[in-house]
């Protein structure tokens, strides 16, 4: 029987649609990428330095927060509440306070704010400095005030890194290039124990030992052959092999219940999605609104997520991603267990 017009014309539209979607998932975050309400603290004693700085930092998209310390800022940065922050002393010296592993984007945008801020005061106090020169007479005023120019023009920022990644990948390249593997490599592992094991119990055991030992492998691959990670492998492992688990088992439960749809549905949403909105090259923060928030939802992000803060924060904010990655896990084995096409191929 061949296909009608009306088909033909239906699926080409229904293609068409979902390129758009593709296009829209990749492209928008590429180009509307920067801050988007990132938490960041600012250290100041002084409310009314507090307000001036402040304002400029959050119509740039920050959301500022006042803190008492530099102890209570690495505190905020290591429980995962914000991305560092921003310290002025009395004597306005500008100390920026970064974690790499936290986000290299926000990491190196609050460089540049601290060195925007350190410009700023030199130019100030240049003019101040250099105005009070040219009307100098006395030899001892001129030559203190050269040495305060001086001063002025050798100041520089202050950055203190809280979190960094190891030496071998400075910039945390192994952990962004992460999520198309952990996404593509769950669902290659899906359909292939889908279509070549037999028995929909052995299924489920396949899944299981594929999330277990692909979990350690995969940071295996991360830890010791990129290196970039050096936290507890074990407990680094057990977040993998949870990632994998939501994958392979949402995707099995999809097949299940679906078909060979199924698997285009999983793809979509898995990796052709799930990658670029994973947050794991910048911050979720640094996505267009709503779409960083989307892609935690999603088992790549979850996962990065999850790997990160296991991996550099002490096991803090992992809440969120685990009960996430658990409930892609409970609807695929849900989906899977009363679903009829266990003998179908893939």
């Amino acid at each position: 029987m061949k296909s009608t017009w009306k088909f033909i014309l239906g699926l080409v539209v229904g293609l068409t649609a979902l390129l758009a979607v593709l296009m829209t998932a990749f492209s928008l975050p590429a180009v509307n990428s920067g801050v988007h309400q990132v938490p960041i603290a600012l250290v100041t004693s002084d409310q009314a330095t507090y307000d001036k700085l402040a304002k400029p930092l959050e119509d740039k998209g920050f959301k500022v927060e006042k803190y008492a310390s530099e102890k209570s800022l690495a505190e905020g940065v290591n429980e995962r509440r914000i991305y560092g922050g921003i310290e002025l002393s009395q004597a306005g010296d500008v100390t920026v306070y970064q974690a790499t592993a936290a986000s290299s984007a926000v990491a190196q945008a609050l460089s540049q704010i601290g060195t925007g801020l350190v410009t700023q005061q030199k130019a100030a106090a240049t003019a101040q400095i250099q105005t009070t020169l040219q009307q100098a007479t006395d030899p001892t005023m001129i030559k203190t005030l050269s040495a305060k120019l001086a001063a002025v023009n050798a100041k520089q920022v202050k950055v203190v890194e809280l979190k960094a990644f190891p030496k071998a990948d400075p910039k945390g390249t192994g952990l962004a290039a992460g999520a198309l593997p952990i996404a593509l490599g769950g669902w290659i592992g899906a359909v292939a124990i889908a279509t070549m094991v037999k028995g929909k119990r052995q299924k489920i055991y396949a899944i299981l030992s594929f999330a277990v030992i692909g979990g350690l492998g995969l940071i295996a691959v991360i830890q010791y052959g990129i290196g970039t990670f050096d936290g507890n492998y074990f407990y680094t492992s057990l977040g993998a092999m949870l990632g994998i688990a939501a994958t392979g088992f949402f995707v099995l439960g999809l097949l299940e219940i679906m078909g060979n749809a199924g698997l285009g549905v999983a793809a979509v949403l898995l990796i052709l999605l799930g990658n670029p909105l994973s947050g794991l090259s910048s911050a979720p923060e640094m996505l267009p609104s709503g779409w960083g928030a989307f892609g935690q939802l999603l088992p790549p992000g979850a996962t990065g997520t999850l790997l990160r803060n296991i991996a550099f924060f002490n096991g803090n904010a992992i809440a969120e991603p685990i009960i996430v990655l658990s409930c892609y896990i409970v609807v695929g084995a849900l989906l899977y267990w009363f679903g009829k096409r266990s003998n179908q191929p893939a």
